[in-house]
């Protein structure tokens, strides 16, 4: 039984899109959590903060699909917010000392801002493009709009 209108089976399409459920599901949301991490860890590497082997580690294990999503859940449910439950998870999965390095100097907030920005930036491409032929469409309605009225004018 759906718990949301966009996931009615008869509705979704009324207040959503296919790409759009993609970029704003759980599973997209934790991988752009999860590709954040990995960017912060590899410019860390670079600037040399963190090592270079753990920066590799951590993205290469930073995928969605290595996620244990009720256990994200629950913890989430405890901690009041996803990211701790998250980093956890993903210092697990990494070898080594490389965990250790998850998430360095980072705040909960960066994370998810910058993961909304990766979301919105994706959704904002799906929007321009919807709205190309919209634009022309009206375009077009507001030439031929102006052309009637200019000849009711000369009538």
């Amino acid at each position: 039984m759906p718990v949301h209108v966009t996931d009615s089976a008869i509705f979704r399409d009324f207040y959503s899109t296919g790409p759009m459920r993609v970029i704003f599901d759980d599973s997209h949301l934790v991988q752009c959590w999860l590709d954040v991490e990995a960017a912060l860890a590899r410019a860390q590497a670079k600037l040399g903060i963190i090592p270079e082997s753990a920066a590799l580690e951590i993205s290469c294990q930073a995928q969605a699909k290595a996620i244990d999503f009720e256990a994200l859940g629950q913890g989430t449910s405890l901690v009041g917010y996803p990211i701790l439950p998250l980093v956890r998870q993903l210092a697990d999965l990494c070898d080594g000392e490389a965990g250790r390095y998850v998430h360095w100097g980072a705040t909960t907030q960066d994370i998810m801002d910058t993961a909304n920005v990766l979301q919105l930036r994706e959704a904002l491409a799906i929007i321009s493009l919807d709205l190309g032929p919209l634009i022309s469409t009206l375009t077009g309605l507001a030439i031929h709009t102006r052309s009637c009225w200019q000849r009711s004018w000369v009538l």
